[in-house]
């Protein structure tokens, strides 16, 4: 698109929007928010909403299956019920 050289961020912003979520970016300075707030100028193409889709289908899960225990370790009761 037109907007070569876009941080990383804002990239990562745009993609949340284009699948429909809504992103909550942190910032530690004033320069970080008005970088997220400049991602609001721009929106990823179809192709490179695309080409990101692919990307992250390649990705592995970080978090492994049942990561949460059921039980709590010094009560023994239930957690979570699923």
């Amino acid at each position: 698109g037109e907007h070569g050289g876009a941080p990383l961020s804002q990239v990562a912003i745009n993609w949340a929007i284009a699948k429909g979520t809504i992103p909550i970016p942190g910032a530690r300075n004033i320069r970080q928010v008005k970088q997220n707030l400049s991602t609001l100028d721009w929106s990823l193409t179809a192709e490179e909403e695309r080409m990101l889709d692919d990307a992250s289908a390649k990705v592995t899960g970080f978090v492994t299956p049942n990561f949460f225990p059921r039980k709590d370790v010094n009560t023994g009761l239930a957690m979570y019920d699923s």
